[in-house]
């Protein structure tokens, strides 16, 4: 899929993309705050969303054929791009600032090129090499130093938050490749969002983890109800973006994602990222700015 020229609107996609990526981490805190389980937040967060897109895509006669290429995006989507990485973030929301696990945003675009050479999709550029290395340079800075960290021994929950950037960074890659081509971006959001509900409702038959808006409603509950409106617009924009440019201008949604996920930190928890943070975010948006726009008019798909 080759990358296009951004028009406003596709513009105006990646901005509301963005922001939507990182107000679902705060969503997470909000809900972690207000003591709900989070399988449960989870899971009522992409049934509720799932359910309210396939009713839209009902009312607009948009429904996906029930066949193996859409249950293997559906499965695929559901599991890379909403359970894991959603589940790990849900939590994580107590453990690591918000701010700080938003700085793995800005390493997707990274890991899609660099996943793009290994399935050798991408032909090898200095430069873009050179982006990979800033992105490592940028996560070292702040899991080495200790002053870099608001608390002594968080450096290993900052690097397990990093595996929802991989998981996210596969999931754009195998959407370009898998995608049927009549499909609707709504109809594919929410099959993505109703397949996840399902892989977390295994969880949580496993784990017995239950919980269905119980006790007094608070900002809990309220931060689940806003997480299935935002997983709404999250999901079907993912496709839509990817359908419209390619994952090379989709992964770009991430200087918005990490300077927002930042903001909202600050401003929703107040969040202080050290000098450490704010150099490592420098580095990254460097290895960001050289993956993204290198080599684009070879027109390969990474």
């Amino acid at each position: 899929m080759p990358a296009a020229r951004p028009s406003p609107l596709l513009i105006g996609m990646l901005f509301a993309l963005g922001v939507s990526f990182a107000l679902a981490i705060s969503l997470n805190r909000f809900a972690a705050d207000g003591g709900v389980p989070f399988l449960p937040y989870v899971f009522w967060q992409s049934l509720g969303g799932g359910g309210a897109l396939l009713i839209l895509a009902a009312a607009l006669r948009r429904l996906p054929p029930i066949d193996f290429p859409h249950i293997r995006i559906f499965l695929c989507t559901g599991a890379l791009n909403l359970s894991f990485p959603y589940m790990l973030l849900a939590y994580l929301a107590h453990k690591v600032p918000a701010s700080l696990l938003t700085l793995g945003l800005a390493l997707v675009p990274v890991m899609i090129y660099a996943l793009a050479l290994t399935l050798r999709q991408e032909r090898f550029h200095s430069l873009r090499f050179g982006g990979i290395l800033l992105g490592l340079a940028g996560i070292l800075l702040v899991l080495v130093p200790q002053a870099s960290l608001p608390a002594p021994g968080m450096a290993g929950w900052v690097a397990l938050g990093l595996l929802p950037s991989l998981s996210y960074a596969v999931n754009a890659v195998l959407i370009a490749r898998w995608r049927p081509k009549q499909t609707t971006s709504l109809a594919l959001g929410a099959g993505l969002m109703l397949a996840s509900a399902g892989y977390v409702l295994i969880v949580m038959a496993a784990t017995g983890e239950w919980w269905a808006f119980g006790g007094t409603f608070g900002i809990g509950h309220w931060a689940t109800i806003a997480a299935m409106a935002n997983n709404c617009v999250s999901f079907y924009l993912v496709f839509e973006v990817i359908r419209r440019a390619g994952p090379v201008i989709f992964s770009t949604v991430n200087y918005v994602a990490t300077l927002s996920g930042m903001g909202f930190g600050m401003w929703f928890f107040g969040d202080a990222p050290s000098a450490y943070i704010w150099g490592a975010v420098v580095l990254m948006f460097a290895g960001l700015f050289l993956v993204t726009t290198t080599g684009r008019k070879e027109g390969n798909t990474d």
